[in-house]
């Protein structure tokens, strides 16, 4: 019995019979001719021990059941494979063909035959040879009564003739492996190297970075200026000062040149009097706003 366990494939159910062994055959297999179909001759049929000399094994029994598993009746769901499959002595290996990644398909000949194309079981045009013009052969065939006998013939041209074919499979096995034994891990010699340590990136750029620290520094001096003219304003407004020569007064007036845009000399009237009054500076001057940097750091 084969260790393979039944396939099912588009509905049919394969069963494997195998074929272990390189099976020794009769001795004359190459010889023993007959025709079942008119006109066709072949050897190493099984179907010849089976019907027309019982003493005859020209194949092992495992073939002679996958080739006539069709005179068993009608069926169309199971069907008989070889596997595993071993070419018997007396055949040679043709064709090897992968199936799949555990499968491969095996197809074997008898002596001096060569293969034509892959053919299923029962079908004897696979393996062929030439018999020559004018040669003699013996052969079985039916007579009308459908009882065999033995007949010769000859051919004026070269004809093909016909040897039956051995196909099957070997399939891999899935098989499962354990160790005993320590297992050893490599090791490294000499200095290690160190691997650096990657540094979190911020996500800009050393200019961007630059940029920005620049704005920065634009912003912070303007608020100072700002804070600093505001200050200077409300001490001025806080106290009552005499007022300064006119000289002063004007050079102070142009020189603020804020918002008024003072340029010339305001001119100074003397009280009636005779001293001069206390007068506040007007506050029209209005702060300039320094523009603002926008800063658009690169990515």
């Amino acid at each position: 019995m084969s260790n393979y366990p039944p396939e099912t494939h588009n509905g049919i159910v394969t069963s494997w019979i195998p074929l272990t062994s390189a099976y020794p055959s009769s001795s004359g297999c190459d010889t023993l001719w007959w025709s079942v179909v008119v006109s066709t001759l072949a050897v190493w049929d099984p179907g010849y021990g089976l019907t027309v000399d019982s003493n005859v094994h020209c194949v092992p029994p495992p073939v002679t059941s996958w080739w006539d598993q069709a005179n068993l009746g009608a069926n169309s769901l199971t069907q008989l494979s070889i596997g595993p499959i071993t070419c018997p002595v007396d055949y040679t290996t043709v064709a090897t063909s992968i199936v799949d990644e555990t499968s491969t398909f095996v197809a074997c000949c008898p002596p001096n035959y060569t293969l034509v194309s892959i053919v299923g079981a029962g079908d004897t045009s696979e393996c062929s040879s030439i018999l020559p013009a004018n040669e003699n052969i013996a052969y079985a065939v039916r007579d009308e009564s459908q009882n065999w006998i033995t007949a010769t013939t000859s051919y004026t041209t070269a004809t093909p003739i016909w040897g039956i074919q051995i196909n099957g499979y070997n399939i891999a096995q899935a098989s499962s492996t354990s160790s005993t034994g320590p297992s050893s891990t490599p090791s490294e010699t000499g200095t290690p190297t160190p691997t650096p340590t990657p540094q979190p990136s911020s996500g800009l750029s050393t200019g961007a970075k630059a940029g920005i620290g620049v704005g920065v520094a634009l912003v912070a001096i303007a608020l100072g200026a700002l804070v600093v003219w505001i200050l200077a304003r409300r001490r001025k407004r806080g106290h009552a000062v005499a007022a300064p020569p006119p000289s002063e007064l004007a050079y102070e007036q142009r020189k603020s040149g804020y918002g008024g845009g003072y340029t010339d000399q305001v001119p100074v009237h003397e009280l009636g009097s005779g001293q001069t009054g206390l007068s506040e500076m007007d506050g029209t001057g209005m702060p300039v706003e320094m523009h603002a940097v926008n800063v658009n750091p690169k990515r």
